[in-house]
């Protein structure tokens, strides 16, 4: 036997002798008797005191957990009442859906609603327009029906989405109904400058038109450049554009006229007045009394004969008299 085997055999041997090496566990009476002694073998003690070891890092660690669980408990319940409140509010997003959705619809309303005032103003303007077909910006939302089994994150989405869409269209609507009411403002302010109303505030019969006709004074035929318009003598005249006056007194068969000069061409004329309100060189508004009717000049009763002269030649008053 060499060194390292007899090393190994004593190891084996005292392991043998520890395994067998037991307690001996007395048992004494509180009175006289018998004192009793038990046997304890080595492992059974050993697994006894391992045993009691674990039980007692239980006993010590079970207050700490109950104090844990009671923790979690007050964290479940807080996230209850968490959830309990978001999905509370999560219900709200149906009828938020549905919201989008009637506003998209007045969105698009709007929109038809501008390609149509785009349109009148080309016509006003005799403007040929650039499309036939009236056309529109379009806003649509993709079809979606609410339904129970739909998770809200999705819904959530949905709308978060229409939101976004919706931005934007009423970003381009709102930059476009902008641009096109500016768009009126100025060519409303130009109409201030263009005859567009009647000299008289009430009267609108036209006893002579413009155009070639006998004329009842000089008994001849002859251009009558403006229309005739009958009233009572002292009927307030106005202006039919804004302007500046060039002529105010009297002018012949005119009798007592005014002459205002509108820009760009155009210029006004309203004779036969029986007094004047106005001067030369007086700027005067659209619709500013300017004369009272009369029966002076040529004339073979009371009314206001009025002109519109384009570039200094006399057109027909009645397109303008809108």
């Amino acid at each position: 036997m060499n060194e390292v085997d007899s090393r190994a055999f004593f190891i084996r041997k005292k392991r043998r002798r520890k395994k067998e090496k037991g307690y001996l566990l007395l048992i004494v009476p509180n009175k006289k008797g018998k004192i009793k002694s038990v046997p304890i073998p080595y492992l059974v003690f050993i697994t006894f005191f391992v045993i009691m070891t674990i039980n007692l890092y239980y006993l010590i660690r079970y207050p700490f957990r109950i104090s844990e669980i009671w923790q979690l408990e007050q964290h479940i319940l807080n996230l209850r009442q968490i959830i309990a409140k978001q999905d509370k509010e999560l219900r709200r997003l149906d009828p938020c859906i549905k919201a989008t959705q009637t506003m998209a619809g007045r969105l698009d309303a709007t929109n038809r609603f501008y390609a149509e005032m785009e349109a009148e103003y080309d016509r006003l303007r005799n403007v040929k327009s650039r499309k036939e077909v009236l056309t529109y910006r379009e806003v649509y939302l993709p079809g979606y029906r609410l339904s129970s089994a739909d998770q809200d994150y999705s819904k959530l989405e949905i709308l978060n989405n229409n939101l976004e869409y919706l931005e934007e269209e009423i970003a381009f609507t709102s930059s476009a109904l902008d641009e096109l009411l500016n768009k009126y403002k100025t060519y409303d302010r130009q109409l201030d400058f263009i005859p567009t109303i009647w000299p008289l505030a009430r009267e609108r019969r036209i006893s002579s038109g413009f155009g070639y006709r006998r004329h009842p004074v000089h008994k001849r035929v002859i251009l009558h450049q403006g229309i005739d318009i009958p009233a009572r003598i002292g009927t307030p005249v106005r202006a039919t554009a804004e302007g500046v006056v060039t002529i105010a007194g009297n002018r012949g068969g005119y009798g007592l006229l005014v002459e205002i000069n509108h820009g760009n061409g155009y210029r006004t004329r309203y004779g036969h007045n029986s007094r004047l309100a106005v001067r030369v060189g007086q700027k005067v508004k659209k619709g500013q009394i300017i004369a009272y009717v009369g029966n002076t000049g040529t004339s073979t009763g009371p009314h206001v004969h009025y002109e519109v002269r384009l570039n200094n030649v006399p057109v027909d008053p009645t397109p303008f008299l809108n």
